[in-house]
């Protein structure tokens, strides 16, 4: 995978928090909102997050974001109502 440079405003920084990775919350923003618009899966984002699976399917519930898929509606209430079984057994 190739690297890019982004210039990001201090103003932009402070709103993300100087406290967080921008880098690691940079990918997660990109990779959320790619996945909210359709644009690729879960496992895609997932995998541009740098994350584990598990730990993004509990990124996108902490964000309150739907978790669906790029197949048929069928297909995407299956792996919502599978996400939803995933995250109840590992969120408590």
């Amino acid at each position: 995978m190739s690297n890019i440079t982004v210039k990001i405003p201090s103003e932009m920084v402070g709103i993300i928090g100087a406290h967080k990775d921008i880098e690691k919350e940079s990918r997660m923003l990109i990779a959320t909102e790619l996945y909210r618009e359709g644009e690729i899966s879960v496992g895609k984002a997932a995998e541009l997050a740098d994350l584990p699976f598990e730990d993004f399917l509990v990124e996108l519930k902490y964000r309150k974001m739907k978790i669906y898929s790029l197949l048929g509606i069928s297909e995407a209430k299956d792996e919502e109502s599978m996400a939803e079984q995933y995250l109840d057994d590992y969120t408590g």
